[in-house]
């Protein structure tokens, strides 16, 4: 486990491995052609990150690949679990995130700085977003068609535009494609479940005398879900007390709790206070079997909420893709791409838990009508509110006020969420390419992009709390049944209290559907030149520039019922928003020195972009770099990025409320504010005369929350520096190491009213975001904190990647061929990875810790600070063999914090998996993942939330086999 060290220190460690490289450090990603079948002019190839033709195989920036037999080795069903192997990434949102994934985008979190700062796509061309935030799914895109991947780190923002802070993530297609393909994939745990069925069928051919070419992929994926409770360690939510784990749960139950103080239950009339069994702490009352009221006992009467939760989201999916080319002459090439993804996904969780509600009463207050005689009561229930009518009707109106009770409303069965994702991706374009003066070539390319997705969305087996309201104020009609006395939407009296006291009818009123459906639409049009200018000593002057067009459209409808308010707090409301950017863009690279003595190669580049929104404005962002190769085996590589991330249509048009909260003005004299602070309260519109005796009209203040149409560009700065080599003497091993430096300001998150008031009286900045934030009325009193989304955060993340290969031959193979042995190891390791978004408060570094804002207890995934990737491969004729082993570094509890659990340990995975050619056509394959059945370790809900570790991190599945066959003609 690191500890920080300074930053010149870390810099430092960078440069010495920069410069002498690693024993066990890593092969570079050399860049490949951009999956192309066919020659390219020159030699030249265009790498990710980098839009000019170059006549190197090196990647301007640090590049990863993920190639087509790693992924189809993997033999999964989605490729978040491929990509998240590799260390450059934290854990992203996957398949095994139950509640906390949403609507189930499976993503790419490059180093750990978040999915909206990493930018993916597809053929160097932005793909499909599947929400508001704009964010692509992984699982909408064709894996049967990718030839490789291409993950590029340290900032791509001049070169691709916004959400390129992290880098880049961009899928390469297959092209030229000729004859059939077809492959089944069958999976499952060790233990039966999670199984899964994926079919893929791939047909290609050229046509009109081989000047088109024209490929369709057909893909079917079904994927069965696992729940936590088939599994021990996730089984029963194990909560802290007293420093230990043990079985907890949550305070809302079957029959209904009330929580009561101390004084309440000794003045509780008519129920028996002693406990049937254990009893840690006696905390309010709960109702029984005919609502007979018992002590609610601590955490031995808690619901146990997990084993119903998913441990693997089930997946239905189905995808076509196809591609083609035309060559209208020997210069001009048409191109299309349609990418159609459908898809179904879905998460569960234990019934419903509410708090009971009457719309328009006080905070978390229930007001049952007329409890006395209320016919929907059972008698006991009824007689329980009566012997107490001091705790619950002190004013003797009739009505019991129930403050913060918990019900658990088992009768309804699971919650369950489905999202139907539909969407399409349609690119047209012409390219081609022209000899210019001085026989130096150049590369053009003009396209269109229409993409649109939709999302349906339905919740089952949710209570209504208007319905239930209504549900509750019930009487007996004129032929002595009972009903409700609002009888509206086919009402059906209900009681909440007493173990199975909503019947199978009051439940289908109390739960109808909840429908809301969510679109995102984006037109692209671009076009861009790439090519030599003229000659140099040392070589070509090689320039790319272009121009884009984007907008982008989204719109959330919710059901009719949230629109009404019915689902009290929790109700949604409509969103809609739109913006467009316009770009220029261009990019350039000098060679100074070739052949030179201590200077194989020397050269320049850098980029720029300028961007127009609509939104933010104009904003320009930039990078610069330098290759120098002192001899053929070695090759120092560094760059500065100043890059951007506009803010997403859900930052800014997510629907705001208001409400009131707790708090205190630092303004008043109970406060005591210093002299300067006092000063920021009189250029707020305190009046000065009375701020010696300034106090607070209430207890607190109002708040809006939401989206923030005036937020601006994130803005970061991202330095590079590296080395790619080899050894001469040994043919086949080569090395990479780059260190990497980023820095995020103006980073756009939210805070607390409070938080807002802290950081504004602790920067005494009038002009800062959290101060004008702060509306006062002209008697100085606050009237309302916009704590909506801010530009107020600092992200920082640096560390160290290291990449190595080595690929030899070996005399013994199979049938007299010789063996051919490949070995890989990727490293990543993060110095820091913190963030700070109070003026005040220290950077939170969550590099290898949990706890304290850092990991799965606050519904973020925690960041490991060391992973490693260790690949070896053999193969001989038909036969290929693979081993895998990943590592995940330790965890340290934050300094300062307690816990049940200090640390958690360093994990190691193996997976093995083989390809043997029955012949030319027929392949079969076989895998194991996890083959040790290793468990993640248990971290309890305080730190790890419901399923006691962190799913995004660790196999939470164990053991899991794959097999299949691909048939090829």
């Amino acid at each position: 486990m690191h500890r920080p060290f300074p930053r010149s220190a870390k810099l430092a460690a960078g440069l010495a491995f920069a410069l002498c490289g690693s024993p066990w450090g890593i092969a570079p990603a050399f860049a490949q052609a951009a999956g192309d079948d066919e020659p390219v002019r020159l030699d030249a190839v265009t790498v990710t990150g980098s839009r000019l033709i170059r006549p190197d195989l090196d990647a301007p920036s640090p590049t990863t690949m993920v190639t087509r037999e790693d992924i189809q080795a993997a033999g999964s069903a989605t490729i978040e679990t491929v990509l998240n192997e590799f260390p450059q990434l934290a854990a992203g949102n996957t398949s095994s995130v139950n509640n906390g994934g949403g609507s189930g985008v499976l993503t790419a979190n490059l180093r750990g700085l978040g999915a909206n700062r990493t930018l993916t796509l597809v053929n160097g061309r932005r793909f499909m977003a599947a929400n508001s935030d704009g964010v692509v799914d992984l699982a909408t895109i064709p894996d049967a068609l990718i030839e490789n991947v291409e993950i590029v780190t340290g900032g791509a923002s001049a070169v691709y535009g916004s959400d390129a802070i992290a880098g880049a993530v961009n899928f390469i297609m297959r092209r030229n494609f000729s004859g059939l393909e077809a492959a089944y994939t069958h999976g499952q745990t060790s233990e039966g479940d999670g199984a899964f069925d994926k079919y893929d069928i791939t047909l290609g051919g050229n046509f009109a005398d081989d000047r088109g070419n024209a490929v369709v992929s057909i893909s079917r994926t079904d994927r069965d879900p696992v729940l936590q409770g088939k599994r021990g360690f996730s089984r029963v939510p194990l909560d802290t007390v007293d420093g230990e784990l043990v079985p907890g749960g949550s305070g809302s139950i079957p029959g209904t709790r009330i929580g009561l103080s101390g004084s309440q239950l000794g003045s509780l009339v008519g129920v028996d206070l002693t406990p049937t069994g254990e009893c840690s702490a006696a905390t309010g009352i709960r109702f029984g079997d005919n609502g007979t009221p018992l002590v609610y006992c601590n955490p031995q009467d808690a619901y146990n909420y997990a084993d119903l939760n998913f441990l693997q989201r089930p997946l239905e999916r189905t995808q076509v893709t196809a591609l083609a080319n035309f060559k209208i002459n020997d210069a001009v090439e048409a191109y299309a791409e349609v990418y159609y993804s459908d898809s179904a996904n879905r998460y569960q969780q234990a019934p419903d838990s509410f708090t009971p509600v009457t719309p328009g009463a006080a905070s978390s207050t229930l007001l049952v009508p007329n409890f006395a005689n209320n016919p929907v009561l059972l008698p006991s229930v009824r007689q329980f509110f009566s012997d107490n009518a001091h705790i619950f009707d002190p004013d003797g109106d009739g009505t019991a006020s129930i403050v913060g009770a918990g019900r658990r409303a088992d009768e309804l069965g699971t919650r369950f969420y489905t999202y139907d994702r539909t969407s399409h991706n349609l690119v047209g374009g012409l390219r081609g390419d022209f000899e210019a003066s001085g026989g130096h070539w150049w590369r053009w390319d003009a396209f269109v992009q229409d993409q649109s997705t939709r999302t349906d969305t339905t919740q089952n087996n949710m209570i209504n709390q208007a319905r239930l309201a209504q549900a509750l104020n019930a009487t007996v009609d004129g032929a002595g049944n009972l009903a409700c006395v609002n009888p509206a939407s086919g009402c059906v009296p209900a009681s909440i209290f007493g173990l199975g006291s909503i019947s199978p009818e009051s439940a289908a009123f109390l739960t109808p559907q909840r429908a809301h459906y969510e679109t995102f639409d984006r037109t692209v049009v671009g076009a861009s030149i790439s090519g030599s200018m003229f000659d140099l000593p040392a070589g070509a002057v090689a320039m790319a520039f272009g121009a884009e067009y984007r907008k982008d459209e989204y719109a959330f409808q919710p059901s009719a019922m949230d629109v009404a308010g019915e689902y009290g707090a929790v109700s949604q409301a409509p969103m809609s928003g739109e913006f467009s950017v316009r770009e220029l863009f261009t990019e350039f690279r000098v060679p100074l020195l070739s052949g030179a003595r201590f200077a194989d190669d020397l050269a320049i580049e850098a980029a720029a972009r300028y961007s127009d929104y609509s939104t933010i404005g104009a904003v320009n962002t930039w990078k610069i770099g330098m290759e120098w190769a002192p001899s053929d085996w070695l090759r120092f590589r560094t760059a500065y990025n100043v890059a951007i991330r506009a803010p997403s249509l859900n930052e800014l048009y997510s629907p705001q409320s208001r409400g009131f909260t707790a708090g205190v003005d630092p303004c008043t004299a109970a406060a005591n504010p210093s002299q300067a602070q006092q000063q920021l309260c009189i250029q707020q519109g305190v009046p000065a005369a009375d701020l010696p005796n300034f106090s607070q009209g209430s207890v607190g203040f109002e708040r809006t929350s939401g989206g923030n149409p005036d937020l601006s560009e994130e803005k970061s700065n991202t330095f590079t520096v590296g080395a790619v080599f080899s050894i001469p003497q040994v043919e086949g091993l080569n090395f990479a190491v780059d260190y990497f430096e980023v820095e995020v300001e103006d980073a756009i998150t939210s805070l607390s009213a409070n938080q807002m008031l802290s950081d504004c009286f602790s920067r005494l900045d009038a002009n800062s975001p959290t101060c004008r934030a702060i509306i006062r009325l002209p008697n100085g009193q606050i009237d309302d904190v916009r704590s909506t989304l801010q530009n107020v955060g600092l992200i920082k993340a640096s560390g160290l990647d290291f990449q190595a290969d080595y690929r030899f031959t070996v005399p013994w193979g199979i049938g007299g061929n010789d063996g051919n042995v490949s070995l890989t190891l990727l490293t990543s390791w993060l110095f820091e990875r913190s963030m700070q978004v109070i003026a005040d408060q220290g950077e939170l570094d969550c590099a290898g810790y949990m706890g304290g804002g850092c990991g799965g207890g606050t519904g973020a995934i925690m960041i490991p600070d060391f992973k490693v990737n260790f690949t070896a491969g053999y193969k001989s004729g038909p036969l290929a063999v693979r081993l895998q082993g990943r590592m995940i570094d330790g965890f340290d509890l934050r300094p300062g914090l307690t816990a049940a659990v200090n640390k958690a340990p360093r994990v190691w995975y193996v997976d093995t998996n083989a390809t043997f050619d029955f012949n030319d056509s027929i392949q079969l394959f076989a895998g194991i993942d996890n083959v040790l059945d290793k468990q993640p370790p248990i971290l309890g809900t305080a730190l790890a939330g419901d399923a006691n570790t962190d799913v995004g991190v660790y196999d939470v599945l164990g053991r899991r086999y794959n097999f299949g066959v691909r048939v090829k003609f």
